[in-house]
Order: structure tokens, then sequence, then C-alpha cells
């Protein structure tokens, strides 16, 4: 079968042997003419990739894998950075264009607030989930997370990070689901286990604002009924 952005509402991912496909990966950033976007191809056998592809038009860079045979970039054999600590790391993640309500911006500010504190080395966003993948299995970025894309947007590139030596999970910290919606690809399991500690603080799993009740919010609650509480007495 064939499960593509174009035909997503009508062919969902099975277990049977799917191609993956978006010919257009970082859509808004080639209307502005920015050089991250690229072409996925991957595979899916039981909802797992075992095959991936993936170029990018404006380096002229081929990735490329299978399952058990190592990722290459131009026939050149690729690895990942090897990063092992979030102080030391270079992270993308992507800020969300189809939902901007005040919940999911607390959610999304938070944890990068929580990031930036611990303190990570830098924070990005790219706009390509394809091209953040394949910078994490080459050692341009040591990780990237997101919620909100779907199979065509990682399947071919988590088959290369992985080939690559890099781990995908999700951003929670459990097994990668192809079909959830979210990731979280980094260099190494260490890294990623540091990673997923911030994100499953603010349960960033979803970009659903019924959601999401800020730990802030909460604590700022607590704090008002304990003064009223006071004044009663």
């Amino acid at each position: 079968g064939v499960v593509a952005e174009e035909t997503a509402s009508k062919e969902p991912l099975t277990d049977k042997p799917t191609w993956v496909l978006d010919p257009i990966d970082g859509t808004t950033n080639i209307i502005h003419r920015q050089a991250e976007c690229c072409v996925l191809i991957g595979l899916a056998v039981g909802q797992k990739a075992v095959l991936g592809v993936c170029f990018i038009p404006k380096l002229d860079e081929l990735y490329t894998t299978i399952k058990g045979q190592g990722a290459y970039c131009n026939g050149r054999r690729i690895h990942a950075s090897g990063c092992k600590d979030l102080k030391h790391a270079m992270v993308n993640t992507h800020f969300t264009s189809y939902s901007r309500g005040p919940k999911v911006m607390d959610r999304l500010l938070a944890t990068f607030r929580d990031l930036m504190a611990h303190p990570v080395r830098a924070i990005r966003a790219g706009g390509s989930a394809g091209v953040d993948m394949v910078h994490v299995a080459r050692g341009r970025l040591d990780a990237y997370f997101e919620v909100g894309i779907y199979p065509w947007d990682v399947c071919a590139g988590a088959v290369i990070v992985e080939e690559a030596g890099g781990v995908c999970i999700d951003t929670l910290g459990g097994a990668f689901d192809l079909s959830a919606r979210r990731i979280l690809v980094a260099a190494t399991p260490e890294l990623a286990g540091q990673l997923a500690e911030y994100l499953r603080k603010r349960s960033f799993a979803s970009l659903d604002a019924a959601e999401f009740v800020p730990e802030d919010s909460a604590t700022s609650q607590d704090d008002s009924e304990a003064k009223r509480r006071r004044c009663v007495s």
C-alpha cells in the first residue's frame, strides 16, 4: 500500500508493507525560499520503518538506508554525534503552525524555558522533520523533538537515524510509534533520556489544549486557596 500526505484520510497505516511518502516536507520553507526542505520516501512493515530515503535539493544530499545495512549520505557512511549530555546538545524542534491557543503556547514556551534553564547548548526551529532527522543522523544536530507530526514526516528519517547509531523514542520516553504523532530523536540513549525528562514534566505528548493544565497555574491556584483560608480564619 501507499500512505502519503495527499491520501492520508483514505489510507491509514496498517501492518502490511506500505510506502510512506512526503513529496515536499517543509512546504512553508519552500514558499519562503529556505533550504530546509526535502523529499521523503519510507517503507514500513508491521508499522516499523525498514527503508528510508531523504533528498535535500538545496544541499544536493541524498540520504539512504535499509534496516540493518547502515546509513549513507551520497554513498558515504554517516554516524550520529555521540553527544550524551543535554548541556552540550544542539536541539531542534518546531513551533506549531496549526494550534496556537493560549494553553498550547503555555505548554510550548514552558518546555523551552525549562530546557534553556538546564542549560541546553542551543535550541533551533528548522521547519522540516525530515531534514532535522537526517541532520541528527549525520551529527549536525544532537536531538530533535516534535508533537503533531504524521507517519510520512518521520518514517524515512526514523530508520536513517537508527542506522546511523541514533535513537527514536516517544516524547515521554516510551517506545516510538510511527502513528502516534510525536517523536524524540537523539544521538544517544543517554541524551534521549535527559530530554524526555523535561518533556514528561510538561506532558509534551499532545497539542490538544483540552489535555493541558499548566503546572504553574495549578501552583497559583493552590496559593490562592491558601490565602483565602487565611483570610477566612
